[in-house]
């Protein structure tokens, strides 16, 4: 129960400051500055303990200043309205069930034991990025995998004073409560509450997030915590008012995984219209984060991760594998028993979304469509057999673009619904809030 306190209290203390009074996002923004920054610090040769205690310090200090401010400013504040009770039941019945399975059943996938899980061991237990486990001592495989998650993992494992899997538990099962939590807020604001509620319901409703047994939050991969960080960066790019914000999260996506790397830079790419020249400030934190994974990676062997970059020079004589790749998604998509008929509704929605506001839906149908083209051309590149690697990580893969394909649903739904002469809300209600500076 000590990892349920400290995932509990230490992210979103981290995080509460910049959050502006939301708790997913809180969440989510507090696991992403303590990771990212220990690695940051490691990189630098701070000890584990010590950049602990500057962020902790930090974000203890950072939320006592936004309390005190904040009553000053608003003494009489109440709590925000709460919309929607029947998805809110909807989204707590599943959620409910997964912490009860959390509480009492260990971590049995392959790879999150065997290479997250085990990294959050090593890093607590040698309290450095660098030490012996990363140098060969244990052999680990995956050796030049980000190091974000693994670090929170650390931190918990640390201050539980436990090596313990089920510690760990609760930080996979905080993460996707959090990413639930996001969506309901974000599309609330820009869409509508009852959007914003219905689609926070139907995350945590989807098999692949939480009942497969790759990739959902039974297991402890990393894929959920891209998802949340990528919605995160998907809804600063609609919002389009903090590019420092943007930036945060653009670094959490190239720490957390090795797809946050070409993740970002399509955000990046994308944003570009979004922020105008503002993109600069989040270019420089992503270019930080970079530098910092590439540095650490140059100071610890490789494992036998493939190197994409190496291979891309092979293309022009793979490129009979596109076809083989290109259909690896949408036949993924059609997979009931991990998506139901999610993405047979955002196809709809997509058509019916540009037809109604081509530049509302633009962002979003530019992120789902660029990462997917850039996974279709990993496919095409990979050394491994094309068959075997679609089978194992393309459910995974469509994780990371949920939040974007969830926005297109909630904009088609209450666009059309917002049409409809016979409803009873008028079309003002629904209008997509923009900032002056939004994407054109």
């Amino acid at each position: 129960m000590i990892g349920l306190l400290v995932t509990l209290t230490v992210f979103p203390i981290v995080g509460w400051s910049l959050a502006r009074r939301r708790l997913g996002e809180a969440f989510l923004l507090g696991a992403g500055i303590t990771g990212g920054a220990i690695f940051i610090a490691g990189v630098m040769h701070v000890t584990l303990v010590a950049a602990f205690v500057l962020v902790a310090s930090w974000g203890a200090g950072s939320l006592a200043w936004e309390l005190t401010r904040r009553s000053r400013r608003d003494p009489g504040a109440t709590a925000p309205a709460f919309h929607s009770p029947l998805p809110t039941i909807l989204m707590c019945i599943p959620l409910i069930a997964l912490t009860f399975i959390a509480s009492i059943t260990p971590l049995n996938d392959f790879d999150g034991r065997a290479f997250w899980a085990l990294k959050a061991k090593g890093i607590a237990h040698e309290r450095s990025i660098s030490g012996p486990f990363f140098q060969g001592a244990t052999l680990d495989p995956r050796n030049h995998y980000p190091l974000l998650i693994p670090i929170d993992g650390a931190i918990i494992l640390r201050i539980a004073h436990d090596l313990d899997d089920r510690q760990l538990r609760w930080l996979y099962l905080g993460l996707l409560v959090a990413l639930a939590l996001l969506v309901r807020d974000r599309i609330g604001r820009l869409v509508s509450p009852v959007a914003g509620a219905w689609c926070a319901a139907v995350v945590v409703w989807i098999p692949q997030f939480t009942v497969a047994s790759e990739g959902s939050v039974l297991s402890a991969y990393n894929d959920i915590a891209l998802a949340a960080f990528a919605a995160g960066a998907f809804f600063e790019l609609v919002a389009a008012d903090s590019p420092v914000r943007f930036g945060l999260w653009l670094t959490f996506l190239v720490l957390t995984k090795s797809e946050g790397l070409p993740f970002a830079l399509v955000f990046l790419v994308i944003g570009a219209w979004a922020f105008r020249k503002r993109i600069a400030a989040a270019a420089m934190m992503t270019g930080v984060a970079t530098v910092a994974l590439f540095v650490w990676r140059m100071s610890i062997p490789p494992g036998d991760e493939e190197d994409v970059l190496r291979l891309l020079p092979t293309i022009p004589e793979k490129l009979h594998r596109i076809g083989q790749a290109a259909l690896a998604f949408p036949q993924h998509m059609t997979l009931l028993e991990h998506w139901g008929l999610l993405w047979i509704a955002v196809a709809v929605a997509a058509v019916f979304a540009v037809r109604i506001d081509r530049r509302a839906a633009w962002p979003a149908i530019a992120v789902i469509g660029s990462m997917l083209s850039v996974y279709v051309m990993v496919y095409v590149t990979t050394a491994w057999v094309v068959s075997d690697l679609i089978a194992v990580t393309a459910d995974r893969l469509l994780m990371h673009v949920i939040a974007p394909s969830l926005f297109l649903l909630a904009l088609a739904a209450q666009r059309t619904k917002s049409m409809n002469p016979r409803s009873t809300l008028t079309p003002t209600s629904f209008t997509l809030t923009r900032s002056p500076t939004s994407i054109p």
